[in-house]
């Protein structure tokens, strides 16, 4: 949370996820002035984010927002078909 930066979630710590938990736990939101500054914005949040007890996507996220085609903006819905994010 910060300039910038909303997080949706019902989640608080000590929070305990039940088995049949919906798997969107939290949303992170940013804005700004530019797109520059929302992805700015929201690797610091990713970054800073902290869940434990459970796999998230963080790591996933991360990498796409620094992917030179993400970056450069030149991308389309079959940005994931085309692109090995995770470099597997």
């Amino acid at each position: 949370r910060g300039l910038g930066v909303r997080v949706d979630s019902a989640a608080y710590p000590g929070y305990s996820i039940p088995p049949y938990y919906d798997s969107m736990i939290a949303k992170v939101i940013t804005y700004g002035k530019t797109r520059e500054e929302a992805v700015s914005r929201m690797k610091r949040a990713l970054s800073e984010f902290v869940i434990e007890g459970v796999h998230t996507t963080i790591p996933f996220h991360l990498k796409l927002l620094e992917h030179e085609t993400f970056v450069s903006g030149e991308f389309n819905t079959k940005f994931l078909e085309i692109y090995d994010v995770m470099g597997s």
